[in-house]
């Protein structure tokens, strides 16, 4: 991302924030901003108009009673004030400030399901998305308070103005000294900027180092490797990087702070107290009320200078971050689809189909043909990197490739992403299981009560029922520990079947099981597709499986090989050819008699 941004760009991201946030709390900015001008108001009359009332007051002769008076009416004001100012900052900004992040955070994670798979397989794209997430909401919040903040300097500047010009002009130029410092200021925003960009890129690389040893993902290669020593050098090597960066950007912003601070402090809060204690100590010709208040005034003067340019700053600085989450928002994804309405049933046919993965040098796919029948069982083998999980992502519209996918006789592309999408239950080889419960993980949506006895049969169909009865909650026990000590860590073959009650849980038009079963001995696995062939009597099948005891019940067998279709046909066409499929079979029904 640039550095630099245009002041058009600037207002407008700042202006796009602050139009999400009127859509989620709608007058909150103006709330807050009446809040700080009301506080700032009352803030100057208590510590200056009625300190300098009062000290005038008793040298100028006026009685204890009448400044008593005027002090006890406007400490009345101040306590009613202070409550209701109270009763809006801990209470109405934060719920209405939890509604707001709440509803950025969703935008974001619409947008993110929305997005195409390659996006997350993008480095540039994937940053420009986690700095997103990072940033929404807080910025939001940031920006709310840097509007407060330009409030506040604002009336500040405005009331003690007035009150240096009543009182003697010339302090005003002791107040004007603070400007010189600005460009000081601007250039220590700029490397606050890069040393904040510059270290998060390598906190995320410590992070996921730091990951590694506590998440259950990598819990067995930690221990059964060297791998932790080798995250322990990444971590600390990191750790150095961030150390090396706050260093090298340390010294410059150290002393354009103390510049900053000495043109502040020392010219102009000393030079007004001197010509302040002149005018009334030695010419007499200011009461020493106006000699106490106007040296604070000038200090307030000339802070509200140099902070209004550090304000306009963090807008500046906002709007950089604004930027990501804006990016993120405005990206419009490649993968759309038409208004086409599916057909009640159909076919799903390939035609001269490829694919190639961006900086790849060789096709995925290439010239792929294909069929799957409304209700056939298609097995689709191959050894490892043969295309298989490819062709899975396009016959499910994750990524689109050249040549046609076809259902219906329709292009795939000219149907609803979602409603085509919906045809499929799919059982992936990396399936997740989630920290929700066992009703959750069988729907895979917001479940219903009234869906108890559905989730019952899907766990019955899947062979997880007599297991999850068992359970202490039965089908509202949560999975993981994650959230819950009393939750329960299935096997990774309880897992797998959790995984595949999903498929029962619907009606599909099609099953596509990629690898589902390589947790499963052979026999549970030729139990669960069994199981599946009769589920899928009145839909179509697509399983991929490395082990080719499953293909032998598929009406059709594609034989993948460096991204084409070697061989197709039955079980016993293809072992009549006596060509690799062949060979393949044998090989592995060999290795089980041993």
């Amino acid at each position: 991302m640039e550095q630099k941004m245009s002041l058009k760009r600037t207002v407008q991201n700042n202006l796009f924030m602050l139009r999400l946030v009127h859509q989620s709390a709608p007058w909150l900015t103006a709330a807050s901003v009446a809040e700080t001008v009301f506080a700032t108001l009352a803030d100057f009359i208590s510590g200056t108009l009625l300190l300098r009332f009062a000290l005038n007051g008793i040298s100028g002769g006026k009685s204890f009673g009448q400044v008593a008076g005027t002090l006890l009416l406007w400490l009345v004001i101040r306590i009613l004030s202070q409550g209701l100012l109270s009763f809006y900052g801990q209470w109405v900004y934060p719920v209405r400030m939890i509604r707001v992040k709440r509803d950025i955070h969703t935008r974001v994670y619409q947008k993110a399901t929305s997005v195409e798979l390659g996006c997350y397989e993008n480095p540039a794209y994937y940053d420009t998305f986690a700095k997103a997430v990072a940033e929404c909401a807080g910025r939001a919040e940031q920006l709310i308070q840097a509007v407060k903040g330009l409030a506040f300097l604002v009336v500040s500047f405005s009331t003690n103005f007035a009150l240096a010009v009543w009182i003697d002009p010339v302090f005003l130029l002791f107040a004007l000294i603070p400007i010189c410092t600005v460009p000081l200021q601007a250039r220590r925003n700029k490397l606050g900027y890069e040393k904040e960009m510059a270290v998060r890129e390598e906190n995320r690389r410590k992070d996921y180092a730091r990951r590694t040893f506590f998440l259950a993902d990598y819990a067995k290669e930690m221990r059964l490797t060297d791998m932790p020593l080798l995250m322990t050098q990444r971590f600390r090597e990191s750790g150095k990087k961030v150390a090396s960066i706050l260093a090298g950007f340390g010294r410059p912003m150290a002393l354009l702070g103390y510049l900053i601070y000495e043109c502040n402090e020392l010219l102009t809060a000393l030079g007004a107290t001197l010509y302040a204690v002149w005018r009334t100590l030695g010419v007499g010709s200011m009461g020493y009320g106006d000699c106490i208040v106007i040296v604070d005034a000038i200090d307030n003067i000339a802070y509200s200078l140099t902070e209004s340019a550090d304000a306009l700053l963090k807008f500046q600085e906002n709007a950089l971050y604004i930027e990501n989450l804006r990016k993120f928002l405005d990206y419009e994804p490649q993968l759309t689809g038409g208004g086409q309405e599916l057909p009640k049933e159909g076919d799903l046919v390939l035609e001269n189909v490829s694919f190639r993965y961006e900086g790849a040098h060789k096709d995925a796919l290439h010239n792929v043909s294909m069929r799957f029948g409304a209700k056939e069982k298609v097995a689709i083998v191959g050894h490892n990197g043969a295309g298989k999980t490819t062709l899975v992502k396009l016959l499910l519209r994750l990524y689109d490739g050249e040549g046609h996918i076809r259902y219906g006789g329709v292009d795939i592309r000219e149907f609803p992403l979602l409603d085509y999408r919906d045809m499929f239950a799919c059982v992936m080889q990396d399936f997740h299981v989630f920290a929700l419960s066992v009703a959750d993980n069988v729907m895979l949506r917001p479940y219903a009560p009234d869906e108890e006895l559905a989730v019952g049969e899907a766990l019955r169909k899947a062979g997880l029922a007599g297991e999850v009865e068992a359970f202490p909650e039965g089908i509202h026990t949560l999975m993981t520990k994650e959230f819950d000590e009393k939750g329960v860590q299935l096997s990774g073959g309880g897992q797998q079947k959790l995984a595949i009650a999903h498929v029962y849980s619907k009606k599909n038009r099609f099953v596509l099981l990629d690898e589902p079963s390589s947790a499963l001995d052979p026999i549970a696995e030729y139990e669960m597709y069994g199981q599946m062939g009769k589920a899928c009597q009145d839909c179509g099948m697509i399983f991929i499986s490395h082990r080719l005891s499953s293909a032998v019940m598929a009406d059709r067998i594609y034989l993948m090989e460096d991204g084409r279709v070697a061989e197709c046909g039955t079980h016993r066409e293809l072992m009549e050819k006596g060509a690799k499929y062949a060979e393949m079979f044998r090989k592995q029904a060999q290795n089980y008699e041993e």
